[in-house]
């Protein structure tokens, strides 16, 4: 009669934990990824709102100037902290002009929008960072 030993019924059987054990392993990381990512997408849709919210004003009442909306302070985002920079930009080669520049000479120039959402990640414990900047000309 011909069959296995049981040493190779060990062998076999190791190698079939080794190989769940590695497949296993893999969700526990798979889920970090996935929450760490849904992290991400809330602070783009965070900085977006900003950015929509001082597009909806009109260009006179977009005040240059720089404000910080600290951990806690963004409702139902505790753990997102949001910075806004608004600056004006020459509309040629977007370089940095003062807000007032030249009214008679040149065209209003644009107002650059910069806003930088901070959350917590939850894979490297660290501070994570996204930035978006948006332009406004004056209509």
């Amino acid at each position: 009669m011909k069959g296995f030993t049981i040493v190779e019924i060990l062998v076999a059987v190791f190698i079939l934990v080794v190989g769940i054990v590695a497949v296993l392993s893999m969700f526990p990381l798979g889920m970090q990824m996935a929450t760490s990512n849904q992290l991400a997408s809330s602070a783009t849709q965070l900085g977006q709102a900003k950015i929509e919210e001082l597009v909806s004003n009109s260009y006179n009442n977009i005040i240059s100037g720089s404000s910080i909306e600290d951990y806690g302070s963004i409702t139902g985002f505790e753990s997102y902290k949001r910075q806004t920079d608004v600056s004006c930009v020459h509309y040629a080669d977007l370089s940095e002009v003062a807000c007032d520049y030249d009214l008679i000479n040149d065209p209003d120039p644009l107002k650059k929008i910069e806003v930088t959402v901070f959350w917590k990640s939850t894979i490297f414990s660290s501070e994570s960072i996204i930035g978006l900047v948006s332009l406004i000309a004056k209509k």
